[in-house]
């Protein structure tokens, strides 16, 4: 018997599986239907295993034919990185969290018509952020799954960006106004020293300003696919010197020390400079926010086999249960965050700058992200 964390990990022979799915294919009037349907749809039998697919999931997931993913489970078929065990899909202790597993389980265990949303990370790199809907169906005396599945992953990205956009814009504004009426109302600052001190603030909130719109900027342009590489040639120190001072400036470095590793090596690299900058300065900006007030945290870069690594580290670590969620675009720790920043480290790294993002978290270390950067495209 294959052991289990959570659902059952008993299959049928694929005999069974392909007698079943030419029993539904022999009826032509409920294959008319299924394959007009817009809906990707899935009939799973009673060990979550699939027996049928209509046209919309073929088209849609570039299957060549049924046969290729028959007996499959769904997360085997978008090659979950939690499927990669034994028992497979909805056996794994993390799939107790996924909302596919359960919306199949509450139908077949409690006959219940079930919809939630899921993501799954694919061991090729993909993220799919899914809605799920699960019905009881009977076929021919048997009880079956209907199973389908929607990506509403664009339209959740750009909720999540507009929210995100306006919050940060309209708190950082809101802190230019006020400094602004404090100027302007001359009787409310004591002397000249005030008075520089303000502006110097100012100055430094309309640069957050504009990095803001920046990053928003680039993170929607690498969401849609239509961000644009620019290459340039820098110094790796001469980045991090630069990446260091901006974090210094962030509200999140309050009370934190900023350590740039003084072993760190300086060498030459070929790739887009402002895409690289704003992935360390999101990798500090992570590290700042885990971290509390008197806590170090540590930059370098190294250079191994023509691949520039750059590190940061900070001793606060990550939970075991969240590790695998790191990188998902909607995961955060944070009460109020967007989980854009890990997922716009691996994006822009994996997609944009020919690279790979990964990080280890344990209590005798704390945490470290790392970025592997071809020194030269």
């Amino acid at each position: 018997m294959t052991n289990t964390h959570f659902a059952p990990a008993e299959r049928d022979d694929m005999d069974k599986i392909l007698d079943v799915y030419r029993l539904i294919a022999s009826e032509p009037i409920f294959m008319a239907l299924m394959d007009r349907l817009e809906q990707n749809i899935l009939i799973l039998n009673d060990r979550r295993q699939t027996v049928f697919i209509n046209d919309a999931v073929i088209k849609n997931y570039s299957i060549e034919k049924p046969e290729d993913i028959l007996g499959m489970r769904p997360g085997e078929i978008f090659k979950c990185l939690n499927s990669i065990n034994e028992g497979g899909c909805g056996t794994a202790r993390f799939c107790k969290e996924c909302g596919a597993v359960n919306a199949i389980l509450a139908t077949q265990l409690k006959n219940e018509e079930r919809l939630e949303e899921c993501v799954i990370t694919s061991f090729d790199g993909e993220t799919y952020e899914l809605q799920v809907s699960s019905k009881p169906f009977e076929f021919k005396g048997v009880q079956y799954t209907l199973f389908s599945i929607c990506d509403i992953g664009q339209k959740k990205r750009m909720k999540v960006l507009e929210q995100i956009f306006f919050h940060d814009v309209l708190n950082i504004a809101g802190g230019i106004h006020s400094m602004l009426q404090l100027i302007m109302d001359g009787s409310l600052i004591e002397d000249d020293a005030e008075r520089d001190k303000i502006n110097r603030l100012l100055v430094l909130t309309s640069e957050q300003l504009i990095n803001e719109l920046s990053a928003h900027k680039i993170l929607k342009a690498a969401e849609m696919n239509e961000l644009i590489v620019t290459r340039s040639k820098f110094m790796s120190t001469d980045l991090l010197s630069s990446v260091t001072a901006m974090a210094e400036n962030l509200k999140s470095a309050y009370g934190k020390i900023i350590y740039l590793d003084a072993g760190s090596d300086c060498f030459e690299i070929d790739t887009d400079e402002s895409l690289l900058t704003r992935v360390l300065l999101n990798m500090l900006t992570n590290a700042l926010e885990a971290s509390e007030v008197g806590d170090k945290v540590t930059v370098s870069v190294r250079l191994a086999n023509s691949i520039a690594v750059f590190s940061v580290h900070n001793k606060q670590v990550i939970p075991e249960q969240n590790r695998h969620l790191i990188y998902q675009r909607s995961f955060t720790t944070k009460k109020r965050g967007s989980g854009l920043g890990t997922h716009s480290v691996k994006l822009l790294t994996e997609r944009y700058l020919n690279g790979r993002a990964d990080f280890v978290s344990d209590e005798e270390i704390g945490t470290v992200f790392r970025i592997h950067i071809p020194v030269q495209f």
